[in-house]
């Protein structure tokens, strides 16, 4: 099913690793079957399903076709937004990340090796023990809410949760947050943006690679209205996220910094009467200026910005062209969600009338390259060791449940 020509081949390499998971388990699973602990097995069975029914749900619904084109489209700007960092010289092998429906209220990214208990289905393990048996998540996943699925403008967002699975898997943590804290910026706000770093470097990656039509669909997610300056007190954003505000005008700077030439007619301004414009610029240049080190010296327009994407359509054309009836023309997948988006907030009732939605939808599945994703050819000890970490999450399940096993018996 995973393999070229079958119904999930763009997932082999995240099938593959599930596989090694739950492979090390089930051979456990077997030899208890013959040294005299076949009485364990049942119960040890059902608890495998549990931590599997995480994966197996996200792989079926790729089956059902009301879920399976939207889903495919999402991975496909996952993979747009990922697939570059997998390409690099020398990438060990990666899965890309998988994009899923979840009940929470907005985009999450969930890394590679954190920890997923939390979003197993209830009824399960309830032990502190037992929590370690889904701590090693074998790729990164991405969820995003089931609205989305009959709106899609808002699955631009997953572009910015792709960016964080660059940020985990290239180690680029501090290296972002240096770049911040060199900024010119007034040491009083120096200290907010580099809180807001991992944020930001999201945002930034989102706007390079879709152009301005992002901080317009972020502008409609966060409902910011007149760009929310108006009641916002910072001390309500000591976490990770800038104001709405902020990163209206940090997506809308990187989206012109990183030359897309519809970023001019951007309807989100940073002008210098805006509270956030000026140090929001100068954040974006930071993060889009010159090379990071963990990206192999590439800079985020020569690592995001697809090579194809001169050849076609800008956004703003293939924009007008969905609303006319046509397709987009755009060479990205990028590119096609991008100009559905901005024809959604050109002209929505045009929108629908016109089923650009679908159309875009269709139009970004005729781009996709056929067969299974492919990097650079990991080396065969890379490739031992990435099927040993895998195996090694399996034993870990397995220890967790015999501690499970043992609390319960207590």
């Amino acid at each position: 099913m995973s393999r070229a020509g079958g119904p999930l081949e763009k997932h082999r390499s995240q099938l593959d690793a599930v596989g090694v998971l739950l492979g090390a388990a089930v051979a456990d699973v077997r030899v208890r079957l013959t040294d005299g602990r076949a009485r364990e097995v049942p119960g040890r069975v059902l608890d495998l399903h549990h931590v599997w029914d995480f994966y197996r749900t996200r792989f079926l619904l790729r089956h059902v076709r009301a879920y399976r084109r939207f889903l495919d489209v999402a991975d496909e700007l996952a993979w747009e937004t990922y697939g570059p960092v997998v390409r690099l010289p020398g990438a060990r092998p990666k899965e890309p990340p998988l994009v899923g429906f979840s009940r929470a209220a907005s985009p999450r990214a969930h890394r590679r090796g954190g920890a997923y208990h939390d979003l197993l289905p209830r009824g399960g393990i309830h032990t502190p023990e037992g929590r370690a048996a889904a701590a090693r998540l074998p790729f990164p996943v991405i969820d995003v809410p089931w609205s989305f699925g009959s709106h899609l403008p808002a699955l631009l967002t997953v572009a910015h949760e792709a960016a964080h699975h660059i940020d985990d898997d290239c180690g680029l943590g501090t290296e972002i947050r240096e770049r911040v804290a060199g900024a010119p910026l007034a040491p009083d706000r120096r200290a907010h943006w580099v809180r807001w770093a991992g944020e930001a470097f999201a945002d930034v990656c989102a706007a390079v690679l879709c152009g301005p039509a992002y901080a317009a669909v972020l502008a409609d997610l966060l409902d910011s209205g007149d760009g929310g300056e108006s009641g916002v007190d910072e001390r309500d954003f000591d976490g990770p996220h800038p104001p709405p505000a902020a990163r209206l005008r940090l997506a809308a700077a990187a989206a012109r910094l990183a030359g897309h030439p519809d970023a001019q007619a951007g309807d989100v301004e940073d002008g210098k009467d805006n509270a956030y414009g000026q140090e929001a610029a100068v954040v974006a240049r930071a993060l889009t200026t010159g090379g990071l080190s963990g990206l192999h010296g590439l800079s985020l327009a020569g690592l995001l910005v697809p090579e194809r994407a001169s050849a076609g359509a800008t956004v703003s054309e293939g924009a007008r062209r969905l609303l006319a009836g046509g397709p987009s023309r755009c060479s990205s997948a990028a590119g096609v969600l991008a100009a559905a988006a901005l024809a959604f907030r050109c002209d929505p009732t045009a929108y629908d009338r016109r089923d650009v939605g679908e159309r875009a939808v269709t139009e970004v599945l005729a781009l996709r390259a056929s067969g299974t994703r492919a990097g650079a050819g990991p080396e065969p000890p890379d490739e031992q060791r990435h099927s040993s970490t895998h195996g090694a999450a399996g034993l870990a399940v397995l220890a967790a449940l015999d501690a499970v096993e043992e609390s319960t018996h207590r």
